[in-house]
């Protein structure tokens, strides 16, 4: 069978504290592990939700992407469904045409540099244009 790209957002319980959150991540990243390959985790941190869910009103957020057979998301949402701690979670396939990952970590390098340049040629732009105006209302005037 083939396998798909997924990103799965994990928000779990403040009550955990950063310790219990990262190794409930863990406990999940390592189930990943076992049917797929994971190719990032990125921890989000601690986060305020814009409504109360479970009567809290912060979580810990957790992205991870990961590579696997369709058959096991399933199984992942159910794990998720019955693990204590878990507020909610996510799980997307992303399209292999859209993912780009290793360039964009390539370009932000090169793309300060370029964009160093036209900085100090934006500024001096804008002084000159309010110059121009400014002479012509002392014309009107007379």
């Amino acid at each position: 069978m083939a396998t798909n790209l997924y990103e799965t957002v994990i928000v779990t319980s403040a009550k955990l504290g950063e310790e219990g959150s990262a190794e409930l991540v863990g406990r999940f990243k390592t189930l990943i592990e076992q049917n797929g390959t994971v190719t990032a985790v990125d921890d989000w941190g601690k986060r305020r939700f814009a409504y109360p869910i479970q009567k809290q009103t912060e979580g810990f957020y957790t992205l991870i992407t990961f590579e696997s057979e369709p058959d096991f998301t399933a199984e992942l949402d159910r794990r998720y469904q019955i693990t204590d701690g878990i507020l909610r979670t996510l799980i997307v396939k992303r399209d292999p045409r859209h993912v780009t990952a290793p360039k964009a970590k390539e370009e932000p390098a090169e793309a300060p540099e370029a964009e160093a340049a036209p900085a100090p040629e934006a500024p001096a732009e804008p002084v000159e244009a309010p110059a121009e105006p400014a002479e012509a209302p002392a014309e009107t005037a007379e």
